[in-house]
């Protein structure tokens, strides 16, 4: 499977070093805004450099859309108009209009599309979820979500370019969103604040806390946050006969499954290995096989418009402060 990347930013080496794990996979080509900026990537594979996307046409069987998210829809179209496959990191877009855009190019050149919601691939995350819908814990009536920690935005990160700002509503909590959709099912609506705390940067967020209801009726409660010095990554279930929690003391990382019913209780702790687990790796194979015409469950382009509206949607009823 020929791999070309675009975008060479920092999220690359994470889906290099899984897709290097992989012996059917070999990136081939790069393109970025200059050869500089791809130099480390193009070093660590022998890649050609390319000057643009639609030189990509030809050369590769599937590609990384890694760019900012306000940058993706000329790729993404060019990509498309060639039929090769998309991997996309998240979010979709930046905009509802973008992300609605993307969509129809997507469903209508009929190719593989994966968005980059890796949690979906965190194993304590997929145990939650086999607990939800084993029946355990009857039907579940309220969803809660909590990940903060510090991600310091230095200067010359890309979110805080004017160009392509995207606060942690729309950026980050992403992840959550579909998260808790992957859990849950599709969600109907969500409110809610979100702060700002850099006054140079009008229009960019750092926390969020939003409610929200499901289709099925389930009520939502999410927090996400950069500026927190405590780190926390909680996400739990209450149903009609029990509850399921998932804690974990680092923003990425998850410790411990606690589940409470009718009938039991009992702790799981997780291991290292699986506590850590990132999700890249099964990530990355699992695209690999979608590329390849393999039925694979994963998360589509409707899901990443699906995030994209539920974003916005926090944002169009925030009072930002």
């Amino acid at each position: 499977m020929r791999i070309g990347i675009i975008g060479t930013g920092g999220i690359a080496h994470n889906h290099l070093g899984a897709l290097q794990s992989i012996p059917s996979a070999s990136v081939v080509a790069v393109t970025d805004i200059t050869r500089e900026r791809a130099a480390w990537l193009l070093d660590a594979t022998g890649a050609d450099f390319v000057a643009d996307v639609a030189a990509l046409a030809g050369r590769v069987d599937a590609a990384y859309v890694l760019t900012p998210p306000r940058a993706r829809v000329e790729a993404i179209s060019a990509l498309a108009a060639n039929k090769v496959a998309i991997f996309c990191e998240k979010p979709l877009a930046a905009s509802v209009a973008q992300a609605e855009q993307i969509a129809s190019i997507v469903h209508a050149a009929g190719i593989p599309f994966m968005m980059g919601f890796m949690r979906r691939w965190h194993p304590p995350y997929a145990q939650l979820r086999s607990v939800i819908n084993s029946g355990v814990i009857g039907e579940p009536i309220y969803f809660h979500r909590t990940r903060v920690g510090l991600l310091e935005q230095n200067p010359g990160n890309w979110r805080t370019d004017p160009a392509q700002l995207c606060g942690v509503t729309m950026e980050s909590a992403s992840h959550d969103l579909d998260l808790l959709r992957w859990l849950g099912g599709d969600i109907a609506t969500m409110r809610g604040e979100a702060v700002q705390s850099r006054p140079e940067l009008p229009g960019f967020d750092e926390s969020v806390v939003a409610t929200g209801r499901f289709a099925s009726g389930a009520a939502i409660a999410l927090q996400v946050s950069w500026r927190s010095r405590i780190a926390r990554n909680d996400v739990g279930v209450i149903g009609t006969h029990g509850a399921a929690l998932i804690t974990g003391d680092a923003l990425w990382s998850s410790d411990r499954l606690c589940v409470a019913t009718t009938s039991e209780s009992y702790d799981v702790q997780f291991t290292e290995a699986d506590a850590t687990n990132d999700g890249y790796g099964a990530q990355a194979q699992a695209f690999i096989k979608l590329a390849e015409g393999h039925d694979i469950d994963h998360a589509g382009v409707d899901d990443g418009l699906a995030t994209v509206r539920l974003s916005q949607q926090i944002l169009d009823s925030a009072t930002l402060i």
